[in-house]
């Protein structure tokens, strides 16, 4: 018994040192073995009067509460995502078996106190964390997108360790949760893009620079909206006749991108026909319908949007025709000549070559 002990000390000892020499169904196995013993030990006390096993048990347990577990809370999330999430999973399957064998050894039960404690702090933080964060989002002129697709990313690993520890009602509420912000990061870059829109204030154009600049992340966060309403269908929550609110977020956000990438098309027109009109504003013009292009391809590749896909052919149509209309003036000998507008135009279908259809996922 006492080897068996030390063994399976050690084995921990390398796992939580991330040896290569660890392997945690081993462990596990390790574990299962011990409860086992000590359970078979403990039923011949009772007959045989054999006496000892208790006193292994516990002091294995003591290791376990005293260091054990404090490598394991600290190697576990706060405010930060740290490892990779096979990582963290792993180390919640530990932490259950450890609670297992607890709970076969009767030890006691701080371990699985422990994980229930570590569940409600993880989960509170996230929930803490969510409000304030949609609150100030409710209340900001601008989508803080690197934020937001930080915060969407490390609600998903939370998820993960809850679903790992068990608490499926804390996974639910944190699905909403998720659900929640995702529609409150749309909804603030539908209000950046309008606030530009209304009034074309240059300042306000920093703002919707700054949304364009992190397309992944907004990405994120409308196909999240488009999951959420999927489910809500699914588990008939939602009615079958009446747009869901994340439905008339995600088709007003479209409507959004729609007519931001039409004010960019229309401006880069105005600037082939206006000699006035600098190759270096021509050039942020031209770079920031890129960008959009970009995203809506990236919303109909991901996330399957018809609508999106009709409004990247349509904007790339438009791009092609004002290709054609420099070359065009390029020939005809244009002063000053637009040969470098041409160049910007090009390069925004340098990066498009493939067409969407065959890049849309079946």
């Amino acid at each position: 018994m006492t080897v068996l002990h030390d063994s399976l000390a050690d084995t921990l000892s390398l796992f939580l040192q991330d040896s290569a020499d660890s392997n945690l169904p081993d462990l596990i196995a390790e574990l299962q073995e011990h409860a086992h013993i000590c359970n078979t030990i403990r039923a011949l006390d009772k007959v045989s009067g054999i006496v000892g096993v208790d006193g292994n048990a516990q002091d294995f347990h003591k290791l376990l509460t005293t260091k054990i577990l404090p490598v394991i809370e600290q190697r576990l999330p706060r405010r930060d995502v740290t490892g990779g999430p096979a990582n963290l999973l792993d180390l919640v399957e530990l932490l259950n078996a450890l609670a297992t064998w607890e709970a076969r050894s009767e030890s006691g039960f701080e371990i699985q106190r422990f994980r229930q404690r570590l569940a409600d702090q993880l989960f509170a933080d996230m929930q803490q964390q969510t409000a304030a964060f949609i609150q100030r989002l409710d209340k900001a002129d601008y989508a803080e997108m690197p934020q937001a697709g930080a915060l969407i990313l490390q609600l998903d690993a939370t998820t993960w360790l809850l679903e790992g520890l068990g608490q499926g009602q804390k996974v639910a509420e944190l699905q909403a949760a998720s659900a929640r912000l995702a529609r409150s990061i749309v909804r603030s870059v539908s209000r950046t893009i309008q606030g530009f829109l209304s009034d074309s204030d240059m300042v306000r154009h920093f703002d919707v620079s700054a949304v364009l600049l992190y397309v992944e992340d907004l990405i994120v966060a409308v196909l999240r909206v488009l999951e959420s309403t999927k489910e809500e269908k699914n588990k008939g929550a939602a009615h079958p006749f009446i747009l869901s609110l994340g439905e008339q977020i995600a088709i007003a956000n479209l409507a959004d991108l729609d007519a931001l990438l039409s004010y960019y098309l229309r401006a880069l027109e105005r600037g082939i026909d206006t000699p006035k009109v600098s190759a270096d504003t021509f050039r942020i013009f031209s770079t920031h319908a890129g960008m959009t292009l970009r995203l809506l391809r990236g919303l109909a590749r991901q996330g399957g949007q018809a609508k999106a896909s009709g409004i990247y052919e349509q904007g790339m149509q438009r791009v092609y025709g004002l290709q054609t209309k420099a070359r065009s003036r390029c020939r005809d000998g244009a002063e000053p000549p637009v040969t470098e507008k041409l160049a910007l135009l090009e390069a925004i279908t340098a990066d498009f070559e493939k067409p969407l259809v065959q890049i849309i996922p079946s």
